[in-house]
């Protein structure tokens, strides 16, 4: 536990909270002297260890542990924790499981995939912890050594030139929201001694998307009104901290109306605490409490920002401590109250605490996992994530069904791009190389053809991603002229998109669309020409569906996506993923980058956009066709805090065993208040062999069907969510009204009108955002 007692006792004995009595063994730990009655006495409720902890220490030593990285307090037994964890798709340590990306997962549409990946992850969290503190090492300045991840980034595609669209789930607040209550739950799982597996972020808080345009993000203050705020930017944050309840929430770079999130007391202690009855802590992005003063200039010093802090209801600086090393000026000049850093503190411990940190080693199961590979990075751990990339596969395009490529002996296969024998491009961000290693597409194609006799060559066409030449594309083409299929790689990478940097444009780079050019010149209109995606915000496809005959979307799919890959490929695997995001056809379809209003211009992401777009939101095609039928709600009658409850019945009338994606939409017609055009409000992933039906169960909660009123005194954050009276079109199929032949429609009345907050039905638990398949 610290190193000045490594030579207090001898192998194998544990040194008790006293520093001097030697318990022969760790399961003898729990008569240890110096335990009943005190903060580690895991017989006590929590309130009463919390405030035994603060009995025993000084307000100095309190305000030390509001950081990322926290000192040890050696007289009362508390070791150093680094709280700093980006573990978003995968522990961000080099023996771990590297998932696909956000926009991969997001792509899936599938809610007990994310449970399974959040628990995969806090598990190997959780293992790892385990290991290093073992070995005694506490992770001071590591990231992804602890068990309170910085996951998952849950903030919306507003704009796809977002640097940091790869990393999220959807530009929809509903898929984003039932996504993120299932990894959540996952990652937080409670053993049966009523400990948390690791604890979750909700991240980023709030109105946080964009990065360098058209100002650093560090400077930006997102202009909302309360419609925009509370129809998009709010549901995805309500459903982490009140379904899932997610233990920390993030507050974020951007200010809101030009107050900085992390010193908005409406948003924090008012939304997070008044209003949802939240109990969890506050940190601040990396030095986002700082920036209060460095760059917001909302603070003419650090004691003023330190005090304007934790007033509002911070409770951990992200990052430095700039922040908390003021506090105690900011105490002696009256700003703070000792009670406020005392609360702080009583926050992050009570998470300590319920992830047994505090209690002796052998009372947690969870502290019995291991590190080895038996556990961290497993094969189970490894399929998983070739499965979660398999399901994000989106196919967008199958002209004549070229796919998928039925391998046979002398079948020449030109693989085309400088993608295709990259392996760290397919993670994304936020990942560090897996030890296990990484597939690459040109890997996973190669051990796919194996021995069948096909024969694949590749050929670079552009030498980077951002093709700056077309040097490569004589050997492209004349390669493509002698082979009987081309799979070409287009996309972006980490140095067009990412963290810190937007992109311009939605356009690729122009050469890319001049390779394919050339590749369907040279190859003639016969042989088939597929493209695989491998990005993360959307791109314009300009004059691709026309050159190409099929579009498969990868996103970035971790470190097996090149397995993935070759799965749907070959027919291995039926694509099922769909679009979580809107692919618009250039940028001229888009509104200035910093526009937060998405009633503005156009419309803004699919439940406001008037154009046309190259990829709906929600579409992707399989390898078979699914028909709906016999559309049935519980009534067509309904009060204003009723659940719509329908089931719908859906045959895969194909050959090839498939997943299907059923999504239910709303229109609400009769809206006396501006509405989003259309809206997600229900949907789930299926499973259908071919040839059989199944009936699946769907409920609409009634937030999913409010309008906004805005408040009186004109606060965005005291607006009113107000179930409407009057007449709700329900579209029922595997896509969007409009863009999906053979969807379902039902009318739905409403008799009443009614607040929300009157409402139960919202309240429930995280089960309201699932389904029933019979």
């Amino acid at each position: 536990m610290f190193e000045r007692d490594c030579s207090a006792c001898g192998p194998g004995q544990y040194v008790c909270p006293d520093h001097k009595t030697c318990a022969p063994s760790a399961a003898a730990y729990t008569t240890c002297p110096a335990i009943a009655g005190t903060h580690l006495d895991w017989r006590l409720p929590v309130d009463r260890r919390l405030e035994y902890l603060v009995s025993i220490t000084g307000v100095d030593e309190r305000i030390a542990q509001l950081t990322n990285d926290a000192p040890e307090i050696y007289h009362a037994y508390v070791p150093s924790y680094n709280w700093l964890n980006d573990d978003e798709h995968g522990v961000k340590q080099p023996h771990a499981t590297s998932f696909p990306n956000g926009c991969s997962l997001g792509a899936s549409w599938n809610k007990t995939l994310l449970n399974q990946v959040g628990r995969a992850i806090g598990v190997e969290a959780r293992g790892l912890h385990n290991g290093f503190v073992h070995d005694a090492n506490r992770g001071h300045d590591q990231n992804g050594l602890g068990i309170t991840m910085y996951a998952p980034n849950m903030n919306l595609v507003r704009d796809p030139r977002w640097g940091r669209a790869q990393e999220v789930y959807s530009e929809d607040p509903y898929l984003t929201s039932a996504l993120t209550v299932q990894f959540v739950t996952g990652a937080q799982v409670r053993s049966r001694d009523d400990k948390l597996l690791t604890v979750a972020c909700c991240k980023h808080y709030a109105a946080y998307d964009l990065e360098s345009i058209p100002v650093l993000r560090y400077n930006f203050s997102a202009q909302l009104d309360a419609r925009n705020l509370w129809e998009t930017y709010m549901p995805g944050f309500e459903a982490c901290v009140r379904y899932a309840q997610g233990a920390h929430v993030m507050c974020s770079y951007n200010a809101i109306n030009g107050v900085p999130t992390c010193a908005d007391p409406q948003l924090l202690n008012g939304v997070l605490r008044e209003k949802w009855r939240w109990a969890g802590f506050v940190v601040s992005d990396y030095d986002a409490w700082a920036n209060i003063k460095d760059t917001h200039y909302y603070c003419p010093n650090y004691t003023c920002a330190a005090a304007v802090g934790i007033n509002a209801g911070m409770d951990q600086e992200g990052g430095g401590t700039v922040a908390i090393e003021h506090l105690p000026d900011a105490m002696a000049e009256g700003l703070v109250e000792e009670r406020t850093v005392t609360e702080a503190f009583k926050r992050l411990f009570a998470v300590r605490i319920a992830l047994g940190m505090l209690d002796p080693p052998t009372l947690s199961e969870y502290n019995y996992i291991g590190n080895s590979s038996r556990v961290v990075e497993s094969p189970a751990h490894i399929e998983l994530a070739r499965d979660a990339a398999r399901q994000g596969m989106c196919l967008y395009q199958n002209k004549r069904q070229v796919l998928p490529v039925a391998l046979k002996p002398g079948l020449r296969m030109v693989l085309v791009g400088p993608q295709m024998p990259m392996r760290r491009l397919l993670l994304g961000n936020y990942a560090v190389p897996p030890d296990g290693g990484i597939v690459s597409i040109a890997e996973g194609i190669g051990a796919a053809v194996g021995d069948s006799g096909a024969v694949v060559q590749w050929v670079p066409g552009c030498f980077t991603i951002e093709c700056i030449t077309q040097e490569g594309f004589d050997a492209a083409a004349a390669a493509a002229a002698e082979a009987d299929i081309v799979v070409v790689s287009l996309g972006l990478d980490q140095n067009m998109e990412s963290e810190g940097h937007d992109r311009s444009s939605i356009e690729l780079p122009p050469n890319q669309y001049e390779l394919v050019a050339r590749l369907r010149e040279a190859a003639g209109p016969s042989t088939p020409l597929v493209a695989v995606l491998v990005h993360g915000g959307t791109i314009a496809l300009k004059s691709l569906p026309d050159q190409l005959d099929a579009i498969l979307d990868a996103w970035y799919p971790g470190m097996q996506g090149g397995n993935a890959v070759s799965d749907v490929l070959f027919g291995a695997y039926s694509p099922a993923g769909r679009a979580g995001v809107t692919f618009y056809r250039s940028d001229d379809d888009l509104p200035p980058m910093g526009n937060m209003d998405l009633y503005a211009y156009n419309g803004t992401t699919y439940r406001h956009f008037s154009g046309e777009v190259d990829i709906p939101f929600g579409f992707g095609l399989s390898y078979t066709e699914f028909e709906y039928s016999a559309l049935q709600l519980a009534s067509s009658t309904v009060g204003p805090c009723d659940v719509i409850s329908l089931n719908v019945t859906v045959a895969n009338t194909g050959l090839v065993d498939s997943d299907e994606v059923v999504q239910v939409y709303v229109q609400q017609v009769s809206s006396q208040l501006p509405a989003p055009n259309v809206r997600l409000a229900a949907f789930e992933r299926v499973h259908v062999r071919a040839g059989e039906k199944r009936v699946v169960a769907l409920q609409v909660l009634p937030s999913y069907r409010c309008v906004i009123v805005p408040s009186p005194d004109g606060s965005i954050y005291d607006a009113q969510h107000v179930v409407e009276a009057g007449q709700i079109e329900l579209s029922v199929g595997g896509g969007q009204p409009g863009h999906y032949q053979g969807a379902l429609s039902a009318s739905v009345s409403v008799t009443a009108s009614s607040p929300l907050s009157e409402c139960t039905a919202d309240h429930a638990d995280p089960a309201l955002f699932s389904a029933h398949v019979f």
